[in-house]
């Protein structure tokens, strides 16, 4: 008998989650090893992309799996369950001892009878606190290894009013987040990946992620699973819809945010795309 889960939506979330799990414990036990700063971010990734693409080789094997690794055979787009992983998210982090903005994506595409299809499992787990987000809330595990140092505390302070916060890149920020921030009366929050910041709207600590750099299907899939089954927002900056599995690998920009503010923001955005 197999050890993994058979076909079968819950099934399927049981093992985006241990998916995400798994590789954030080999991740956290990989950030304290030997490895030279400047190899670890390319050694860890591949580390953990050969441990969940071979573990989905046994546990899916009829699935596709798409990331970054491989050229984009197409085969996908002919395919009726595409798993999305991003084994590390946020390199620059991870790296850097002491941040915990860095994350693990997984994700699940099942065409639908209508021949479109959606996310139907997700997971994103965020390591250096030993926790997964999905849909449904959020799960505990312990990492591999013990980890060195304090605990990190939150991605972001306590807040102290009752402003907007808005969450952007680090390194990237939207050319317009200061114009946006001031507009909005909101204030700006500066993190390393779209994990942690996804991670800040789910668990109430910023109120809206905003992206303009562009990134890939497969950067923010689990994301959009999450946020959108929690009941929250996710399109593109304009409000249109997303869609994954799609011909353009590339997606232009995101916004998670509250329900509640989506308009608003929204509508400020507007004038500066």
């Amino acid at each position: 008998m197999s050890p993994f889960p058979e076909h079968g939506r819950t099934n399927d979330q049981r093992l985006a989650e241990d998916l995400a799990a798994q590789a954030g414990r080999l991740l956290t036990d990989l950030r304290v090893s030997r490895v030279a700063p400047e190899d670890l971010g390319e050694f860890a990734e591949g580390e953990a992309r050969s441990v969940m693409v071979g573990r989905l080789a046994v546990a899916r094997p009829d699935d596709v799996v798409f990331g970054e690794w491989d050229p984009d055979s197409r085969a996908r787009l002919r395919a009726d369950r595409v798993w999305f992983v991003d084994p590390l998210d946020g390199v620059r982090s991870y790296v850097i001892e002491g941040r915990p903005d860095w994350a693990v994506h997984v994700a699940l595409w099942e065409r639908d009878p209508d021949g479109v299809g959606g996310v139907t499992a997700c997971a994103i787990a965020m390591p250096a606190y030993g926790r997964v987000l999905t849909g449904r809330g959020a799960t505990t595990y312990q990492p591999m290894s013990v980890i060195r140092g304090p605990r990190p505390g939150p991605l972001v302070p306590p807040r102290e009013d009752d402003r907007l916060r808005i969450a952007v890149s680090e390194a990237e920020p939207p050319a317009f987040a200061e114009e946006l921030a001031a507009e909005l009366d909101a204030s700006l929050v500066h993190l390393g990946s779209g994990g942690g910041k996804t991670a800040t709207v789910v668990e109430d600590e910023c109120d809206a992620y905003i992206h303009t750099s562009g990134h890939h299907q497969w950067d923010s899939a689990a994301a959009y699973g999450v946020v959108r089954q929690r009941g929250l927002h996710a399109s593109h900056l304009d409000g249109s819809e997303l869609h994954y599995n799609v011909d353009e690998i590339e997606l232009p920009d995101l916004l998670v945010c509250t329900p509640e503010v989506a308009d608003r923001v929204i509508d400020a955005v507007a004038k500066y795309l």
